[in-house]
């Protein structure tokens, strides 16, 4: 056994520590030595803490100082509505710490995907930490980094339902340390895949070394087992699917046997060649893909077959792989009921009439046994985990994408193509997935979805971005992008402008601060609702006893009304209760937490 000097050293330590203790509470005692026992259990904490995983300095951001001292709030900016039918989609500009925060509130265990396309902290000044770029000379370049992503990915994970998945695009320089930052979060045994998704379409003849054609795409879900939607299935994948028999629909040859000998006796035995009278077993180590009463059926769609007994205990052992001794006894073959001759000439018409069963016989009737698997049985393609850009498009593609839209080749240096972003919600989405995306940039997942949408009836899907405005890229390039494909493609579809702003609570009494959270409280309903108050007579929000007042005494105003979002302390009278419920209107409670700043 090796020996595990990490350990030793940590116990020596431990050790040392506790010597340490009892010499301070053996002294006579006062402030000095309380605060001296509480500082060497903290110490005894770090040293005694976790010895395996992703090590790295924590780094406080200004963000955070700031919701130490103020709670994020959400202001609409009404002129950059865009309403036009469709499903509700949303767009915050600020701070995506802020608003991870605000969407724990109204989203938590309900996104179930998220997308995000995080800085690559390539040392190029790609990445912006507490208003400095971060450059190749910074020591701790790399810890700055993972600081700032484990408080993102920490919030993120609350937001996944149930069937959630988050997918994290990257490149090689943290690869590794996300990957064990995620398997920390996430849990391993939540790890999906490394996607590798070919960026390029040419290699770059000045590069040196080992050329990187490939970024990663990180994918965790929520709970074990997660399994993907399959894709689309292609016409050279349907092309391998024939009809030589005149068969309801095409099928393809397929394995007529399935793995597990030895545990599947009952499905090791011989089937009589109609043919040749040739005795066909299972290769080793397999068995018939059915039942024996199953087979038996499907046989005697060529001519008459029966069950007997072939005293082939070994044959069948050989195949299983097992000793005589282990193998059933009582497995009986299929075997022709009449002589080969009159099973020959009542085979041959079935081969020459076509439809033949589901196991038949090849080269003419004359070659081994195989199976039948129809074109309709087969579903889509299973996703793997390398995506070519045949397949989903790369870089270059998706500048173009971007700069056609916004007139400006520049206006976005890094984006990524659509048909990516198709292939993610395709993959890992449902036609009611709300998706998220907090690192929006250009606005390709929006795009994507948007489009999704208009390709699939069934599709109601609805996004929500996030990104600052640094540059005016929330406003000039990710709002500006969904507005204009909004428009060229006449989607249906609605978008809300929502920017990130603070109220200050810090050493304030909840009552101080609590009316101006209220203002900003219609927001956080229509965001997590999807809907919009703004001239929409069908819904309303009263969040006071005065505007509940006022509501029923404005009958022209709620007599459109059906669903009305009420304040949780709001108590309506008996009279105004009579008055909502002869209306039909119905009335959501809206949760007390939104009125709450870090409490909540």
């Amino acid at each position: 056994m090796s020996t595990n000097l990490s350990k030793q050293k940590r116990d020596n330590l431990l050790s040392k520590i506790s010597a340490i203790r009892a010499f301070i509470s053996a002294a006579p005692q006062d402030e000095n030595t309380g605060s001296l026992l509480t500082y060497l259990s903290d110490l005894e904490k770090d040293v005694d803490g976790k010895k395996y995983g992703l090590v790295f300095e924590e780094h406080q951001e200004a963000i955070d100082a700031v919701l130490a001292e103020y709670a994020p709030v959400l202001t609409e900016e009404p002129a950059l509505l865009i309403d036009n039918g469709g499903e509700m989609n949303f767009l915050l500009e600020g701070d995506n710490l802020a608003a991870l925060r605000l969407l724990e509130k109204t989203h938590r265990g309900r996104i179930d995907l998220i997308y995000i396309d995080p800085p690559y902290n390539t040392g190029n000044k790609d990445f912006v930490y507490d208003d400095c770029f971060v450059d190749a000379q910074d020591t701790f370049r790399h810890s700055k980094w993972l600081s700032f992503m484990s408080k993102r990915l920490e919030l993120a994970k609350h937001l996944l339902s149930e069937r959630g998945v988050i997918f994290i695009s990257i490149d090689d320089r943290e690869q590794a340390g996300l990957k064990f930052l995620c398997d920390s979060i996430f849990d391993e045994s939540c790890f999906v895949a490394d996607v590798s998704w070919q960026r390029t379409y040419s290699t770059r003849n000045d590069s040196k070394g080992i050329v990187s054609e490939v970024e990663h795409i990180l994918v965790y879900s929520s709970k074990p087992d997660w399994s993907p939607n399959k894709l689309p299935r292609t016409e050279k994948m349907n092309s391998i699917y024939k009809n030589p028999d005149n068969d309801i629909m095409p099928w393809t040859s397929d394995n007529p046997f399935a793995p597990g000998a030895a545990t599947h006796q009952g499905m090791v035995y011989a089937i009589q060649h109609p043919f040749t009278g040739e005795m066909i077993y299972p290769t080793s180590g397999s068995c018939w893909r059915y039942q024996q009463n199953d087979m038996l059926e499907i046989m005697r769609g060529w001519c008459d077959y029966e069950l007997r007994d072939l005293q082939d205990a070994e044959k069948r052992a050989s195949v299983c792989g097992i000793s005589v001794d282990e193998i059933r006894a009582d497995v009986q073959a299929i075997v022709l009921s009449n002589p080969l001759e009159v099973a020959s000439e009542q085979a041959r018409k079935v081969y020459d009439r076509g439809q033949w069963p589901k196991f038949f016989f090849t080269k003419k009737g004359k070659g081994g046994i195989r199976r039948k698997t129809y074109l309709n049985n087969v579903g889509g393609k299973l996703p793997t985990n390398f995506w070519p850009y045949s397949e989903v498009g790369h870089t270059d593609e998706a500048k173009k994408e971007t700069g056609k839209l916004l007139g400006d080749m520049t206006a976005f240096s890094t984006p990524k193509p659509v048909r990516l972003m198709e292939r993610v919600i395709t993959v890992a989405s449902q036609p009611d997935s709300i998706i998220l995306d907090f690192f929006a940039g250009s606005g390709t997942t929006g795009h994507a979805v948007l489009a999704h949408n208009a390709a699939h009836t069934d599709s109601r899907r609805k996004f929500i971005l996030c990104t600052n405005n640094e540059n005016n890229i929330c406003r000039n390039v990710t709002y500006e992008r969904i507005k204009r494909v909004i428009e060229r493609e006449g989607y249906a579809a609605s978008l809300k402008y929502y920017r990130i702003d603070y109220v200050p609570i810090n050493e304030q009494l909840y009552y101080e601060y609590a009316d101006k959270l209220l203002r900003h409280v219609r927001e956080l309903v229509e965001l997590e609702n999807g809907v919009n108050f703004i001239e929409n007579a069908e819904i309303a929000i009263v969040l006071t006893d005065e505007e509940l007042t006022d509501f029923i005494a404005h009958p022209e105003t709620f007599s459109k009304c059906h669903t009305l979002y009420l304040g949780h302390d709001i108590l309506p009278t008996g009279e105004q209760d009579a008055i909502i419920k002869e209306r039909g209107i119905r009335v959501n409670i809206i949760p007390d937490y939104y009125y709450r700043g870090q409490e909540g």
